[in-house]
């Protein structure tokens, strides 16, 4: 092979690999169009409203310099290039863009790798040619408008991943575009040429795509164009598809050597972006189609590249609303929390809009909310709320009741008054929200269902378990229509019923959604993202009820090994895995381990929060449990008062955590012969679940329990009984007569009858015990093997 030829092939797979470098971006039309979007239709949206966002720009003599300087900077040393840029600088006039970018030299190349990787500085400035090669295109489309051609079939030839064909077939019926323009051809034969160019590389499939227009029907700003005349390879017969083209793929044929894609350019994905441009404007009342082009960057989850768009729209817009735009600088850098860097830019947007004549009092709301959001992130809840409070009462003033906005402020103020454990109240807030959302929206909608989540959760807090369920039930299902090809947000759903499920005991149930909700974020999201770790950790939670200490503590560890990853200098869900790693240590009777994740976790909220935070008292609680085990009842008794004191501090009113506590301190004290005062801490601890519980609760049981053993340790055995079967008629009526907590009390009301010599009795009971526990729990059980020995001891010295 000479020189020449060697050239002329390395062109041609350079060509090859450029048509293969086109990736796709897909909607389903049928989904609900709201303002969370799966990522792949987002990614569909923001081509389409790129080319809306583009006249908007600036196009002076700067952007053009721009330009030229970014392209000379990029092809330095090219020697080539250059002196085609220089070229370029010299005659380049706005009508002969097509003629350019068919040369597919350096503008070309550039162009197409911006809008690849949606490369915003580069797109910026590269604003001026894309403009003008739009408008050229418009100016050759009006001539297939004139012409007599009703159908336009033209073709493509490309080599595709294996994958990306997959993803084709999956789906027919729906819409594509692709990301960037898209070059065709009006000869099948030249188009096929390409599809079956030979390639070393087996992970590749050879595409067909035959496009059908119908020219009469198709929206006049969806542009297409003959391009041969400026083109070098004329014969190719190109014609050249703009920014905003999409297509609905009819139908998949797989053949053996050519598979064939047809498709109908579509008016769709004009109708979607005008609708998603309404909904956003009616949202955030933004009016600029250039700043809901920006917002939809961010959440496409590109912080970076939204913060730099909305950076250079506020250095080279004199017509945008510099307020909207600090804001969303704010916004994209609260999404990378920097949390700190967002309030600046908040709070010069609030202050720009309080100044401005006359004061934009009903926009600051907007403002003041997000702060409150900030400001719940830190753990600030007083703050928060007082923000929230803040926006609400403007909100309430500009809007009618049933605004969506007031909705929201009601949302927002019921979760800081649920993070306080103000149940009843936050709960008030999530119905007042969810009675609006239920007006103003249909009866599937996305806000509906995040209010009924919302609600769930309370409930659940509330120990209403079925109501609790039926809530995030129908809040799962409302996702399910919404989003029949998934979701994120279904996750969240399958998690909390996986979590109420879990409370009832029910743990195969809730692991199998909790393993949903898993498989779910692990196809969402990246293998380190915070929320698979909290996924992980549930999962761990129940295989640590099952006994499954080892697989437990598999998971555990994972989940800390990414957020440790996340947060190096520590963050309250490092101390749930560590906690639930020292739970583990406990349950395996491994106390100094225990004791040791406990402490760990201490350590990172001391230097999370201020002395005397709510939270310590968790952890003072559970150490106090390990140094009573191991019998150091004087450090014990310290760290349960400490965290009694700062409970009742946070809540003098009382609450149930108080009522953990003081069985603790209970505890100790019996274990220090102290039984008086241990009696009446049980006694205080009964007082306050009564108070909780009118109607009773396994809770109350465990009270009972524990002012039996004190009695028990008293040798008062017909007291102790007594309180023994108040708890197994409390737990007959909560439990299944399975239950293991049932066969405890069965145990202890057996002890009490051995010890009163009723031996006959004593033997029924532990019997009774040791059923269940043969049917729950492993043959080397602590309980297991102790209600088998008081048989066999019964049995001996009868």
């Amino acid at each position: 092979m000479n020189l020449d030829d060697l050239c002329k092939s390395i062109k041609e797979q350079i060509d090859i690999v450029n048509r293969q470098i086109h990736s796709f971006s897909f909607f389903d039309q049928n989904q609900k169009l709201t303002e969370d979007l799966l990522k792949e239709s987002a990614e569909f949206l923001w081509f389409q409203l790129f080319n809306y966002m583009l006249p908007t720009l600036s196009r002076d003599q700067q952007a053009k310099q721009q330009m030229i300087q970014i392209c000379k900077d990029y092809y330095h040393g090219n020697t080539k290039e250059i002196e085609l840029i220089h070229q370029f600088e010299q005659n380049y006039r706005s009508k002969d863009a097509l003629l350019w970018y068919s040369k597919r030299t350096f503008i070309y190349k550039l162009i197409n790798k911006a809008l690849r990787t949606k490369d915003i500085d580069l797109l910026y400035k590269l604003r001026s040619f894309i403009d003008d090669l739009s408008e050229n295109l418009q100016r050759e489309h009006e001539k297939i408008l004139l012409s007599n051609e009703n159908t336009l079939n033209v073709y493509r030839g490309v080599k595709i991943q294996k994958e990306e064909f997959n993803k084709l077939k999956e789906y027919q019926g729906k819409l594509i575009s692709t990301n960037g323009y898209l070059s065709t051809s009006r000869l099948k034969s030249y188009a096929s040429s390409f599809a079956q160019k030979p390639i070393k590389r087996t992970d590749l499939v050879s595409v067909l795509f035959h496009i059908q227009c119908n020219i009469k029907h198709i929206d006049k700003n969806i542009t297409f164009a003959d391009i041969d005349q400026y083109s070098d390879n004329p014969y190719e017969q190109e014609v050249l598809f703009d920014l905003n083209a999409c297509f609905q793929i009819e139908s998949v044929q797989e053949n053996e050597s050519v598979h064939i894609i047809k498709m109908n350019l579509s008016n769709e994905g004009q109708k979607i972006t005008k609708d998603y441009i309404e909904l956003t404007q009616k949202q955030t009342e933004e009016i600029s189609i250039s700043i809901v082009f920006g917002r939809l960057l961010c959440d496409l989850g590109e912080y970076d590249k939204s913060q730099k768009y909305f950076q250079y729209l506020f250095n080279s817009s004199q017509n945008e609303d510099r307020s909207w735009i600090e804001f969303n600088i704010g916004r994209a850098l609260y999404c990378k929390d920097e949390w700190n860097e967002a309030r600046e830019y908040y709070d010069r947007a609030y202050d720009r809009m309080i100044k401005s004549k006359p004061a934009r009092v009903k926009d600051s709301a907007r403002v003041l909310n997000n702060i409150g959001v900030i400001l719940d992130n830190q753990g600030k809840y007083d703050e928060a709320l007082d923000y929230y409070q803040r926006a609400l009462k403007i909100r309430e003033e500009f809007y009618p009741s049933d605004h969506v906005d007031i909705a929201t402020s009601f949302e927002n103020i019921g979760i800081i008054l649920f993070k306080q454990k103000k149940y009843e109240q936050a709960l008030d807030y999530h119905k007042r929200a969810l009675e609006i959302q239920q007006k103003l929206d249909s009866s599937a909608h996305i806000n509906i269902a995040t209010s009924l989540n919302y609600i769930g959760i309370i409930l659940r807090n509330q120990r209403k378990y079925d109501e609790a369920l039926d809530c995030n039930q129908q809040a799962l299902k409302i996702q399910q229509i919404l989003y029949p090809s998934g979701h994120i947000k279904m996750a969240y759903s399958l998690n909390n019923i996986g979590i109420i499920l879990y409370d009832q005991e029910k743990y195969d149930e809730s692991l199998d959604y909790f393993q949903q909700a898993l498989k779910i974020r692990e196809k969402f999201y990246p293998s380190s993202h915070e929320a698979i770790a909290i996924n992980l950790n549930n999962i761990g939670m129940v295989l640590r009820h099952q006994r499954k200490y080892d697989e437990a503590l598999n998971y555990h560890q994972r989940a800390l090994k990414i957020l440790q990853k996340l947060y190096p200098t520590g963050h309250e869900n490092i101390v749930y895995s560590f906690n639930n790693i020292g739970e583990i240590q406990y349950c395996k009777k491994k106390y100094d381990v225990a004791l040791y994740y406990y402490q760990q976790a201490l350590k990172i909220r001391e230097n999370l929060y201020p002395t005397g935070h709510i939270d310590f008292a968790e952890s003072f609680n559970k150490i106090g449990v390990i140094l009573n085990i191991q019998g150091k009842y004087a450090e014990a008794l310290d760290y349960h008062r400490q965290a009694l004191k700062i409970e009742e501090t946070f809540y003098p009113s009382g609450r149930l955590n108080v009522a953990k506590i003081l069985n603790h301190i209970g505890d100790v004290l019996r274990n220090q012969g102290k039984y008086t005062e241990a009696l009446d801490y049980h006694q205080r601890a009964f007082k306050v679940q009564n108070q909780f519980y009118p109607f009773g609760h396994v809770d109350i049981a465990h009270s009972f329990k524990n002012i039996g053993d004190t009695h028990f340790d008293q040798e008062k055995y017909d007291v102790a009984l007594y309180y023994y079967e108040q708890a197994l008629k409390i737990h007959e009526k909560f439990y299944p007569s399975g239950h293991v907590n049932i066969a405890s009390n069965l145990n202890n009301i057996g002890l009490c009858y051995e010890n009163q010599n009723k031996r006959h009795v004593a033997l029924q009971y532990y019997q009774h015990a040791l059923n269940i526990y043969e049917k729950l729990l492993p043959v080397d059980d602590r309980h297991h093997h102790g209600s088998k020995y008081r048989i066999s001891e019964l049995i001996g010295t009868n």
